[in-house]
């Protein structure tokens, strides 16, 4: 029998979330002997746009469906107190209890970006508790640091409840596409993602330092950034750049970082990417796929393609990406804005994966995704098991 699944989660407005959809229902039709149907339900219906609300609508939708997955998203916002869930979801803590049918919370993410409100956090604990409650419920973490958020503030009675999965953006498989991206003069070329939203967090201000480690602001960053990239290609005649938006803030940093570039190298070799979204999801992660190299600051950025084999190094400046590179084992992959050294370092770790080092790259990247499929096939298998005695 194929169960209808209600999937509540993000699926316009940012393509590393299609990516991860794209991974998660790859494996699980994989992994599990289960077959699943899945109506797709937009989430910013409920918390962004608010054309519709959770309500007894919304349960009465649920509940006609076999089984029903909300994630992966950031549900859980340690500074949001404007709810009484202490997460997104703007209902009473234990609102989801309507929901007769069985409810996996799947890979979700923790954004602590904004501080983390006592308040929220005794709000969340309820929000829990009413989950935990029931066995037709389970609850599971992406494998970004987020678990080790949630016990600081939580505690470990509520953090040994929940699984940790890998994301599954690291298994996502975009479709080949024509690309007139590509610069057209170049052998090989290096995709280049920059997040343009949460400016004060990720670079801070002339005079302000963010908890990234930036205190220049992004004008500054964007100069440091053209700069590199300039040099990069001066180094390399052979080598194009193609900068790849994921959201339309994305735009206005690739934008100044261009301005920053050499004027006949971002002329003749780089390009920008479409601005897509939605089902289009896959041109985009085709750039990544077919690059030599890829430089990344979002987290799906840095995720996809280290799961296709390129060589990817992430630059930090969301507490998610630093997580995402410690749960492969990749550190050193990664640098921090809050290092003086971080372009230098940045720079040393590309010329190694454009060269000789690009072997040893993949090599490494290979095993640690190997590993994490393993552990997402486990949870998936228990997946299995749990659903039978409530469909």
């Amino acid at each position: 029998m194929t169960l209808r699944v209600l999937h509540l989660a993000s699926f316009i407005g940012n393509i590393g979330d299609n990516a991860m959809h794209d991974g998660a229902y790859r494996t699980r039709a994989e992994d599990m002997t289960l077959p699943l149907s899945y109506s797709r339900m937009e989430i910013r219906e409920y918390i962004h746009w608010k054309t519709r609300h959770f309500d007894d609508t919304f349960l009465d939708e649920a509940n006609r469906h076999d089984l029903v997955i909300l994630g992966g998203d950031s549900l859980f916002q340690t500074w949001r107190e404007d709810t009484a869930s202490g997460t997104y979801i703007e209902a009473a803590a234990d609102y989801l209890d309507g929901i007769r049918r069985p409810l996996c919370l799947y890979g979700l993410g923790v954004d602590a970006t904004r501080g983390v409100s006592p308040l929220a956090m005794e709000r969340c604990r309820s929000f829990l508790d009413s989950l935990f409650s029931r066995p037709d419920r389970v609850v599971s973490l992406r494998d970004d640091g987020s678990i080790d958020i949630l016990r600081r503030h939580l505690g470990e009675a509520y953090t040994d409840r929940i699984a940790v999965i890998p994301d599954g953006g690291l298994f996502a498989r975009p479709r080949s596409h024509e690309q007139p991206a590509i610069p057209a003069d170049c052998r090989r070329f290096m995709v280049v993602n920059l997040a343009g939203d949460m400016g004060d967090l990720r670079f801070g201000s002339p005079t302000a330092s963010s908890s990234s480690g930036g205190d220049e602001g992004p004008s500054a960053f964007c100069a440091r950034m053209g700069s590199f990239l300039s040099e990069l290609l001066r180094e390399d005649p052979d080598l194009g750049c193609v900068f790849v938006p994921h959201i339309h803030w994305d735009l206005a940093v690739i934008a100044e970082t261009l301005a920053a570039m050499e004027d006949r190298q971002r002329r003749t070799r780089v390009s920008v990417a479409p601005y897509l979204q939605g089902e289009a999801w896959s041109a985009g992660f085709d750039l990544y796929r077919r690059a030599d190299l890829v430089i990344a600051m979002r987290f799906h950025g840095n995720l996809v393609p280290l799961g296709l084999e390129v060589p990817t190094l992430g630059i930090d400046t969301h507490h998610k990406v630093g997580g995402l590179y410690a749960a492969l084992g990749l550190e050193d992959q990664c640098v921090s804005l809050s290092d003086p050294q971080a372009f230098d370092r940045l720079g040393e770790l590309a010329r190694t994966a454009l060269g000789s080092g690009r072997s040893a790259f993949v090599s490494r990247q290979d095993k640690a995704v190997a590993v994490k499929r393993q552990a997402l096939l486990q949870f998936h298998q228990m997946l299995d098991l749990w659903l039978p005695p409530f469909t």
